[in-house]
């Protein structure tokens, strides 16, 4: 069963696809964002972010994120408050949500 955030990406996914109906996928190569830790007591350490996507042979695709920091200080931070375990941990429900999907949207 999937929670309600999940549910929500998906509509959000199904409103890309039916623009273009004729095909079950939608591309794009690149995500840019910037990303504040609102954990920290102080403001203003904001990390660039890219994502880039990468059609694998297979039906796959390979992500790679990058995050570009306003600081030696400030990466080190991020690494040392844990954040690391949390990403990681957030691949791995990327995964299991994209593994629901993926019977629905096979061709």
């Amino acid at each position: 069963m999937l929670r309600a955030d999940e549910q929500e990406r998906i509509r959000i996914w199904r409103r890309k696809l039916q623009q273009n109906p004729a095909s079950k996928s939608f591309s794009f190569e690149r995500i840019i964002q910037t990303f504040e830790f609102e954990g920290l007591p102080e403001k203003g350490h904001v990390t660039l972010e890219t994502a880039r996507f990468e059609a694998l042979p297979g039906n796959r695709t390979k992500l790679t994120a990058q995050s570009v920091f306003q600081s030696v200080a400030d990466r080190d931070g991020m690494l040392q408050s844990g954040m690391e375990g949390g990403v990681n941990d957030s691949y791995d429900r990327l995964d299991e949500l994209l593994e629901k999907m993926k019977p629905e949207y096979q061709t």
